[in-house]
């Protein structure tokens, strides 16, 4: 969305600068540097060690020249300052029209000293002035840490004639250390007569970074209050601290700059100006546009990261607001002294976290170049297209969404990528807080890694996660990849309302002895209403309080939901542990960087820090600024969808086995995103890799694996790619680029979803589903199993099956059927299947139950063998929330075959007037019939029980 009077430069009206805190090649050569000068008001540009190792780690551009100056001998630290002072050198001289133009006033870039010598003034010095020399251009600002040593090195730096960047600057006190240095510079230069004309200085007031810290001490001390009077007064310091310590220092400047400036003011000297850093949001309830909303005011600079750009340019708000408030702003200091909060310890803490985090910076930059220069085959994800015949669609696909501006647009949330229809635009509009989660999150990892750490020394030996969907099935996939950490509690995700699968649960908590296993349960759910996950956290509520007591079943909970659910409610009302409140402009299958997959990962031991790290590599190499054609997220959605469009709409999943379940994230992605009016990608995932003559031309084959491919694997691609199927392949550098991957196939079904033109942010056909389930249980039908008008059903043994109207229609009638045997009746109804066709293999059964789920392996292959068609496998009702609105709303070419069964556990649903196993059974007819509203064939194999016997008799249906 465009605004018609562009806020960005309006900024410029109450005297502040927009400068953008980012940079990297592609970003220079592109020419949206330049874009973002002339459109967007930009005119300044800020580095940092972390920024240069995103990008030269993470994207291709910089090859060339490493292996270039590898080849003139330089060695590893002086081909990084080689790139970083080249690109420098180009953004200086895009930026050099705005120093023009402005006489020096604005215009700058800014590039940082080795942090190395953050507590050595005179390596700083001697650093700086070499940068300089290399980069040989008027505009440009060295930064130098603001440690003692280094606000040193900055008088001295200024004294010399050298413009500075003062950095990491966290503190009132340290600011007016680093300003009275700036002005004894001045001072020396006019005393011997020096002009002071040409001297520039910023001093880089970092905000967000206060918040999140601060925030953190904040919420402990509030889990511990017990009066209301001190709750309220910690509720209100929450999300306060960054900006009233800016406005503190913002007063500050004012008084070092007014009066007793005058004089060198007078014979040109320009007051060093406040620059506001880390300005991006971190955590994801604020605003997005906080830090640059309440941060507005004369001679100041805000350099922002690009989502925090788009997000103001979209909706932001301008008034001079750094002057509004001051009293408040320090009385809220005077609050966090009287509850013992010392405000300099954590400032300290800052400076250290943060040169920490630039040196890693610096030290991984040193060791990617070393890595590149070794083996170029190493870099991250790398991704291999063979598309055969549709390469020219897919090629003109990119080339379109290029200059469509795609990826620029998305990130400025432009729902008109998907429609043009207002409410459809609000409601895509409130779905895209995905796109910033891999930054968000990364500043809430530090409390997220707190609380795992908290959890684990009270000696959980499990952790139980309740949910369905997109809050239970990233942790699934997670749990399943990455193992429990050694010393950590295991994850077991239930995802059912299969009476055994929560038995299963109930049996985990107490060990061999008898002994009560200390479990903590996860109550997930972005709605806050999901059926599944309440009801499952009544019945393990009432378990827990049993054997703990009421006052002290509450910590043995956490939930994750969005802010002011249901769930929400519950939490307080039973004193849970925590409630972590998600961001709610975030869909469930969209939410694995969110707090719904990362809370569950910390807890068992996962790193989410390299997760996430991943994570922002891959926002740095699908950034606006990289062509198209190298754009991994766009390639890879544009595959997708130009597939999809040319009757290849089976995207099959090949995965190595360190991957061998992100299928099932992937499934209801992709499912859920693209299923609908018709059109959709069927994901395939969890078939056998087979030769070409197994397949139809329905197929597109994408393998997913760590490392080298294994021989066996790649020879049956190039089998696949030769007999004209589409293959691409997908090479993780380790396990944690997962992260990564997760980020880009998100990008990638928006992509897919603009290709087909539907809105993948919806799911219309899902509550068809619900509301036909919630009928059956008011009614008591759910139970009964009796036949509905039009269906026929089968008695074999102790197996009955059920085939629906649309199934009956397609095999000749209800008495053609019934002169059938039941495995006759079978085959003929996987024959209905040709060569476009898919057959979903859907069981209500005990997920935990790994006979079962052999079991249905088999018979998921053999119909698959006998068919030709391609297959999926869930399990129920998780797959309503997966792959569920497909099945409905997709393509019609799907036939289902759905498993049941009778248990002899009878597990009541607390305060409900129905079992878990009415639930179930209601949730299997429900979607039968929202199948049949559809069109869609279905079979219903009903067995007595879910015993080995029971199972046999199923798999001998399918063997006849």
């Amino acid at each position: 969305m465009q605004n018609d009077k562009n806020l960005l430069f309006d900024l410029q009206e109450f005297g502040q600068s927009v400068w953008y805190d980012n940079i990297r090649r592609a970003l220079l050569t592109s020419g949206e540097l330049r874009h973002l000068v002339e459109q967007y008001g930009v005119s300044g540009v800020t580095s940092n060690p972390v920024i240069f190792e995103n990008a030269i780690a993470g994207a291709e551009e910089y090859d060339h020249d490493i292996m270039r100056l590898s080849a003139e001998g330089l060695d590893d630290e002086a081909i990084l300052t080689e790139l970083m002072t080249f690109d420098i050198r180009l953004a200086a001289d895009v930026i050099a029209q705005v120093f023009k133009l402005t006489n020096g006033h604005d215009g700058y870039v800014s590039i940082e000293v080795n942090p190395a010598h953050a507590h050595d003034t005179e390596s700083t010095v001697k650093e700086a002035k070499e940068l300089h020399a290399i980069i040989d251009r008027p505009n440009i600002l060295i930064k130098v840490p603001a440690t003692e040593d280094g606000i040193k090195a900055s008088e001295e730096l200024l004294y010399q004639g050298y413009n500075v960047n003062v950095t990491l600057l966290f503190s009132v006190e340290r600011y007016e250390a680093t300003a009275k240095a700036y002005v004894r510079a001045l001072e020396r230069r006019a005393a011997e007569g020096k002009s002071n004309a040409d001297i520039y200085s910023v001093a880089s007031f970092f905000v967000s970074r206060v918040d999140t810290i601060v925030d953190s001490v904040l919420e402990e001390k509030l889990a511990a209050a017990t009066s209301n009077d001190d709750k309220s007064r910690l509720h209100d310091l929450i999300g306060s601290i960054a900006v009233a310590n800016a406005k503190l220092a913002y007063m500050k400047g004012a008084e070092i700059f007014g009066v007793h400036f005058r004089d060198l003011r007078i014979s040109g000297a320009r007051p060093q100006k406040l620059l506001w850093a880390s300005t991006g949001t971190k955590n994801p309830l604020y605003s997005d546009v906080k830090y640059v909303d309440e941060l507005v005011g004369k001679d100041t600079i805000n350099t922002m990261p690009l989502k925090t750009l788009m997000a103001f340019h979209d909706h932001g708000k301008v008034r001079p607001t750094l002057g509004e408030s001051v009293d408040i702003a320090i009385d809220m200091f005077d609050e966090l002294r009287s509850f013992g909060i010392k405000y300099p310890e954590l400032a300290t803490r800052l400076e250290t976290e943060g040169l920490d985090a630039f040196n890693k910076g610096y030290a991984n930059l040193v060791a990617c170049i070393a890595g590149k220069r070794e083996d170029l085959e190493k870099r991250k994800s790398v991704l291999q297209l063979s598309m055969g015949a549709l390469g020219p669609k897919v090629d003109a696909a990119v080339e379109k969404l290029g200059s469509d501006r795609f990826m620029e647009r998305l990130l400025d949330k432009d729902a008109e990528l998907w429609s043009s229809h207002e409410p459809v635009k609000k409601m895509i509009g409130n779905s895209l807080g995905w796109l910033a989660m891999p930054e968000e999150m990364d500043g809430m990892k530090a409390g997220m890694l707190s609380f795992a750490e908290n959890v684990k020394k009270t000696e959980v030996a499990q952790v139980v996660l309740l949910g369905m969907g997109g809050s239970s099935l990233a942790p699934l996939v997670m749990a399943e990849t990455f193992g429990t950490g050694e010393g950590w509690p295991e994850l077991r995700v239930l995802d059912s309302t299969d009476p055994e699968a929560i038995k299963a649960v109930e049996d985990s908590m107490v060990d061999s002895d008898g002994a009560h296993v200390n479990t903590l349960f996860i109550v997930s759910s972005k709605s806050g209403t999901t059926i599944e996950p309440l009801s499952l956290f009544e019945h393990f509520w009432a378990k827990v309080k049993e054997k703990k007591g009421e006052s002290e079943a509450g910590m043995s909970f956490i939930a994750i939901t969005d802010p002011g659910t249901a769930l929400s409610g519950y939490a307080r009302k039973y004193s849970f542990r925590q409630c972590f409140a998600n961001p709610a402009d975030i869909g469930g299958r969209f939410s694995v960087l969110s707090f719904f997959g990362l809370i569950p990962a910390a807890l068992t031991g996962i790193d989410i820090g390299k997760l996430l790290h991943s994570a922002r590599s891959m926002e740095t190499v699908i950034d606006p600024c990289v062509k198209s054609s190298e754009n991994p997220a766009l390639l890879l959605g544009a595959t997708l969808g130009v597939a999809a469009k040319a009757g290849r709409d089976k995207a099959t999943f090949v995965l190595s086995d360190e991957l061998s379940s992100f299928g099932l994230w992937a499934e209801q992605l992709i499912a859920e995103s693209t299923g609908k009016e018709g059109k959709g990608i069927v994901p395939i995932s969890g078939e056998p890799l087979g030769s070409p003559d197994a397949y139809s031309d329905d197929r597109f084959f994408i393998y997913m694996g760590v490392g080298d491919i294994d021989d066996e694997t790649e020879a049956k691609l190039v089998a696949l790619e030769e007999a004209g199927h589409p293959v691409v392949r997908i090479r993780l550098h380790n396990i944690y680029d997962m992260g990564g991957e997760f980020y880009r196939w998100e990008v990638a079904t928006a992509v897919a979803g603009n290709l087909l033109e539907i809105n993948p942010f919806d799911q219309p056909n899902v509550e068809l589903a619900k509301n036909l389930t919630r009928d059956l249980l008011e009614s008591g039908a759910g139970s009964s199993g009796g036949l509905k008008e039009g269906e026929t059903a089968l008695e074999c043994g102790s197996v009955t099956l059920t085939f629906n109207p649309p199934a009956v229609e397609r095999l000749g009638g209800s008495s053609a059927l019934k002169e059938s045997d039941g495995a006759g009746a079978i085959k003929d109804f996987i024959a209905l299947s040709d060569s476009k066709s898919y057959i979903g293999l859907l069981a209500y059964l005990n997920t935990f139950d790994p006979k079962a789920e052999l079991l249905l392996k088999r018979i998921r292959s053999g119909i698959m063998d006998s068919s030709g068609a391609a297959t999926q496998f869930g399990f129920g009702p998780r797959y309503l929330h997966s792959t569920g609105q497909l099945h409905k709303g997709g393509p019609s070419t799907g036939l289902f075959v759905v498993v049941s069964a009778g248990s002899e556990v009878e597990i009541a649903v607390p305060g409900r007037e129905f079992s878990f196993s009415t639930l179930e059974a209601s949730q299997a007819l429900g979607d039968i019939s929202a199948l049949s509203t559809e069109g869609r064939p279905v079979v219903h194999i009903r067995l007595k029980d879910s015993s080995t016997a029971s199972l046999e008799e199923l798999e001998n249906l399918f063997k006849s």
